[in-house]
This record gives C-alpha cells, sequence and structure tokens, in this order.
C-alpha cells in the first residue's frame, strides 16, 4: 500500500509545481510563508469542494485566534445552511465574496500581524512545502493526504464526506501522523475550543512532527532510482508490455 500511495505523490507534486506559478494566483501567501519562522504556520484547508456555514467558520477563526499560532487559512464562499458539505463546484482563483462579512467582526484586523486569510484556492504543494508550515488542517482528501505526507507536514484530520474518514483512520490510527478533530454527532459541528485544542496539538507535540518528517524521507527513498515505488512501477510496465508480445 505505501510504495503506491508515495509514488502517487511524487506525479502529483509535480504535475502540481508545473501548473502553479507563485507569481500569479496564491503568490501573495507563498511570499507571506518565506517571511515566517519554521514550523510556526499551521496551514487550513479543506479541498476545493468543502465549505462551511458562516456559524463554523465563526468557531474556526475563534479557536484560530485563542490558539495564538501563525496561520494561513482558505475560506470558501459559505453554505447557507449549517454543516459541513461538498460543493457543487470546486473553488477556483477569483472566486468573488466579502470575508469581512463572513468571519467575526475585528478577526481580520486583530489576527493580520500573524495570520493570512485568503478567498478559494491557494497553490496546496508550494504552501505545504514551505519551511514555516508546521501543521494542516484538512479534510482529508487522498490527494491532501498525499501532499501533507510528502512534505512531512503533520495534519489535524476533519474529514467532510466520502472516502475521507477512512483516510483519516489511516493517516490518525496507523500512520500517527495526523490527530483527529472532535465533531458533535448530530451535526458535525466544530466547537472553536476543540480547535484551538487541535491546533495546538499538532503544532506543539514534538513527537508527531518528528514522525512526519520521518515518514517523508520514507517517500523520497520510495520513489528514487531504487526505490520499492520506481521498482513497483518498472514490474508492472513490464508485465504489461508482456502481453503484446
Amino acid at each position: 500500500m505505501r510504495f503506491s500511495l508515495l509514488y502517487n505523490v511524487l506525479l502529483k507534486e509535480w504535475f502540481s509545481i508545473v501548473l502553479v506559478c507563485t507569481e500569479g494566483e496564491g503568490g501573495e501567501c507563498v511570499r507571506w510563508l518565506e517571511e515566517q519562522p519554521r514550523r510556526s504556520v499551521v496551514y487550513l484547508c479543506f479541498g476545493s469542494r468543502g465549505s462551511f456555514s458562516v456559524s463554523q467558520l465563526g468557531e474556526i477563526a475563534k479557536g484560530l485566534e485563542k490558539s495564538g499560532k501563525r496561520f494561513l487559512w482558505v475560506v470558501k464562499r459559505p453554505l447557507e445552511e449549517e454543516g459541513p458539505k461538498q460543493g457543487e463546484e470546486a473553488a477556483k482563483p477569483g472566486d468573488e465574496f466579502d470575508l469581512a462579512s463572513v468571519l467575526p467582526d475585528g478577526f481580520l484586523e486583530r489576527t493580520k500581524n500573524r495570520g493570512m486569510v485568503v478567498k478559494a484556492w491557494a497553490p496546496q504543494v508550494e504552501v505545504l512545502s514551505r519551511e514555516s508550515v508546521g501543521g494542516f488542517v484538512s479534510h482529508c482528501g487522498w490527494n491532501s493526504v498525499l501532499e501533507a505526507v510528502v512534505a512531512g507536514v503533520p495534519m489535524v484530520a476533519w474529514p467532510l464526506y466520502a472516502e475521507q474518514n477512512v483516510n483519516r483512520e489511516v493517516m490518525v490510527r496507523q500512520m500517527k501522523v495526523a490527530v483527529a478533530v472532535n465533531e458533535r454527532e448530530e451535526d458535525g459541528f466544530v466547537s472553536g475550543e476543540e480547535v484551538e485544542k487541535r491546533v495546538r496539538e499538532v503544532m506543539e507535540n514534538k513527537e508527531i512532527g518528528e514522525r512526519s518528517l520521518k515518514l517523508k524521507h520514507v517517500a523520497l527513498a520510495a520513489v528514487g532510482e531504487s526505490g520499492s515505488s520506481t521498482t513497483s512501477l518498472a514490474n508492472l510496465v513490464r508485465s504489461w508490455t508482456s502481453f503484446t508480445r
């Protein structure tokens, strides 16, 4: 299982780096990250389709502010109804809505010296590869999991739908490179206190950080010239080509 995961990581990272221009959309947040201390920033993003209600955004904001941690937070257009949900369309650069109107009064001003909030989208591979990023609050989508693993960034696992709950179990219980949020059973709502607690935990727990960095080295070795992923892929190609002879 691990070698196939790591090979997908390499492909995803390579294509993302080719397609992303840090001087265009998203470049400002990357430049901001490069000015922050090492492993000091928690990055929050819930995929291209994950959205929350205004009240849930308010609890996330409350938790970030109380945590005292530096943060980069990708906020998508909020839902009209309560609870997390998959949006009908993927978020993209240029999506327009008023950030101040969907976040608590004064939040952006109070946190401007230690945080950045961006609308809809950020160049995730670029973000996770920055030395300043020390934690990732994620919906546990497969691509995000792979990108975090290869970057050596520990996660706060907050699944929203589909296979993401399974991915959380793998990251939290098996690989032990993530901590899970506790959600309200009836609707999946997460309190600001819980956000604060898990952000602090992932940023301050040295053991999970060290384990994530070790897994990064395993990933890089697996896709090396003689690594398990490279060897497995070569064997697969040979098995396919043997049928054409």
